[in-house]
């Protein structure tokens, strides 16, 4: 869909606009909406809402969502769209002008096209400009005051100068699910809501208030001292509603929020019909699978579970604090998905979509998309696993051919950093050489650099381990090239023979056996001495010291992929061990009531309190469980 897009006069951040008009039709079959807007949008035909939705585009990209709207139509049609624009970068956002645009389609007819004949006007219901944050990478929060009549006129919008090209969401669209059972108990200051286990969706809230009064609703997943954290750090986990005296019914059919317990807190008490989230889930065909032992198949549910949680518009890591995608995390969750669900659609479309977020300099970036940008090259070089194991579960030979430019980019991205002792240094501002989330590799100091301050140069055991990874995937999907990419005879772009000399001189302990993190220290991790068994420098002694050995830096949740799989390489002995692993890691977290799995270990509690209690990152038992049980 190649148009322009049309809006009020008002494009600052923040704002939010209503656009109305008319269609009609002979019969009541295959009508279609087509609609493509930044950022946020829910479409009501008749009164009915029949269709919401994020953008989560590129401003390079744009992306649109088809949907059949039959059902919702009559032979004389009103339709009313609602539209968020943010204008603020975000880590799930990246700053884009105000817009939408829309066609409303009957076999190939259309019968309602956006255009300035439209009329529009600000909805000021909603606090416009407030730019209030939940998080830096979530973005926006919002205020909504019942208690205003929106009395602006409708006037024709405003139509751009410049045309923008749509492409069609290949994905389906988002379900809104019915109300969920919720328990409601009364504070000091108003009411806590359990709803139970973790829900991502719409706020939903309907009540009768004796007055007039500002009410603040905060969501989170966990409690301290019987309430909701609503400030953690400088997030604020929090929205506004002003309630006027009587009945108050309200919707919010933009901003997702996702936790188990809700807390409002009101002047006057309410009288409370329903307060919750309403489900906005991904439709999937589910896989079913038994395992005899009822723990394993507890954990196995529950990765399920959270794998559905963090899949919406695109994978997310965690739908509370963040909802952004990362090419790690959603490794990860397609890896789990291949045996959880039916289907590789999904895996397809966020690959491309990854594809889209390719930096200058050959690496992606942070997030897909993402408005506030800190690379982290390790990540990077995880693309072509996703991309291989796509390929190895679909056959999809075609789609790996359509990424390979990419992915030769991210190769010479990293060979142009070779140092002359055959390894790569770790990447200077603004890059953040993230690992995992433990003690020497994390490195999260380096979120906070400045261009000023002096680069201090070291080597990566992790990093030189992944690029050599990488460089083996890169010659089993495409076979190998020289420098130039023309002779299927040699390999210029690197010399594995040569790296790994380089890597086992540079980090190996002689006397402890063990491969270090780094040229800055004596840090030994299970991660590290992992990846060393992975790219064959390490054997069964070395697998004996991963397991046995309680100096090493624990591995984190997040990265028993690799863990897992180096002792894989070593027999099939280690299966036992490793699902004594999962039920011990995993059972953990289901003694402290989790209905999702968690970020890492230690829950809430990390982070100074942010850590996420639902993570697709964590969701692996759904992957290695049912190829060590069947």
């Amino acid at each position: 869909m190649k148009t322009r897009t049309i809006w009020i006069d008002n494009d600052r951040p923040d704002v939010y606009a209503e656009f109305i008009s008319s269609f009609s039709v002979e019969k009541i079959r295959d009508i279609s909406l087509q609609i493509g807007f930044d950022s946020h949008a829910a479409v009501y035909i008749n009164e009915k809402l029949a269709f919401f939705g994020t953008a989560a585009d590129y401003p390079w990209y744009r992306l649109c969502d088809k949907v059949d709207i039959t059902e919702y139509c009559r032979q004389q049609n009103d339709i009313r769209i609602a539209v968020w624009h943010h204008g603020v970068d975000s880590q799930t956002y990246i700053k884009g002008k105000a817009g939408q645009a829309f066609s409303v389609e009957q076999a190939g007819k259309i019968l309602l096209k956006s255009g300035s004949h439209i009329l529009a006007r600000q909805n000021v219901c909603y606090r416009n400009g407030y730019c209030k944050k939940i998080t830096t990478q979530l973005g926006l929060s919002f205020c909504y005051d019942n208690t205003v009549r929106n009395e602006l006129p409708f006037l024709p919008c405003v139509e751009s100068e410049e045309e923008y090209e749509f492409h069609i969401r290949k994905t389906d669209c988002l379900e809104l699910g019915d109300r969920i059972p919720v328990a409601y108990y009364k504070t000091e200051h108003g009411y806590l809501i359990d709803m139970k286990e973790e829900i991502v969706g719409f706020l939903d809230l309907e009540f009768v208030s004796s007055i007039e009064q500002e009410i603040l609703i905060s969501y989170g997943e966990h409690l301290v001292d019987g309430h909701v954290p609503q400030h953690i750090g400088d997030r604020d986990f929090s929205v506004e509603f002003k309630a006027r005296k009587g009945d108050n019914r309200f919707l919010n059919p933009f901003r997702r929020l996702a936790g188990r317990y809700l807390e409002v807190f009101c002047k006057e008490p309410l009288e409370i019909t329903y307060i919750g989230l309403r489900p906005t889930d991904r439709r999937v065909k589910e896989i079913k699978r038994s395992f005899e032992d009822p723990l394993l198949q507890k954990i196995y549910d529950v990765s399920v579970n959270t794998l559905k949680k963090c899949m919406h518009e695109h994978y997310e890591d965690c739908p509370w604090r963040e909802q952004a995608m990362y090419a790690l995390d959603s490794r990860n969750q397609m890896l789990c998905g291949y045996y959880a669900f039916k289907g590789q659609d999904f895996q397809k479309e966020n690959l491309l979509f990854i594809a889209k977020g390719q930096r200058e300099d050959g690496l992606l970036s942070l997030c897909f998309p993402t408005g506030i940008d800190i690379p982290i090259p390790f990540f990077s070089l995880v693309y072509i696993m996703q991309v291989h194991e796509y390929v190895q579960f679909t056959k999809d030979f075609e789609t790996a051919a359509e990424l390979k430019p990419v992915i030769e980019r991210i190769r010479r991205a990293f060979q142009e950093r070779v140092d002359t002792n055959g390894l790569i240094p770790n990447f200077p501002y603004p890059y953040w050489n993230f690992y995992e989330w433990a003690v020497e590799s994390s490195n999260e100091s380096e979120i906070e650099r400045t261009p000023d301050e002096p680069y201090v140069k070291q080597y990566d055991m992790i990093l030189n381990s992944m690029y050599v990874y990488f460089c083996r995937i890169y010659e089993e999907l495409y076979g190998k090239r020289d420098a130039a990419g023309e002779n299927p005879e040699a390999d210029g772009m690197w010399q594995e023979d040569s790296m790994l000399a380089a890597i086992h001189n540079t980090f190996y302990d002689e006397e402890r056996g063990l491969y270090r993190l780094s040229t800055k220290g004596n840090a030994y991790s299970q991660l590290g001495n992992s990846f060393a068994i992975l790219i064959g420098l390490g054997s069964r002694a070395l697998a004996e010291k991963l397991v046995n050995d309680k100096t090493l830096i624990e591995v984190t949740l997040s990265m028993n992929t690799f863990y897992y799989d180096a002792l894989l390489t070593c027999g099939e002995a280690y299966k036992e061990f490793i699902l004594r692993d999962i039920k011990e890691k995993y059972g953990y977290m289901l003694e402290q009531g989790a209905t999702t799995f968690w970020e890492t270990a230690k829950g809430w509690q990390d982070f100074d309190g942010a850590g996420s209690l639902c993570h697709g990152w964590s969701a692996i038992p759904a992957y290695y469980l049912p190829r060590l049980l069947t």
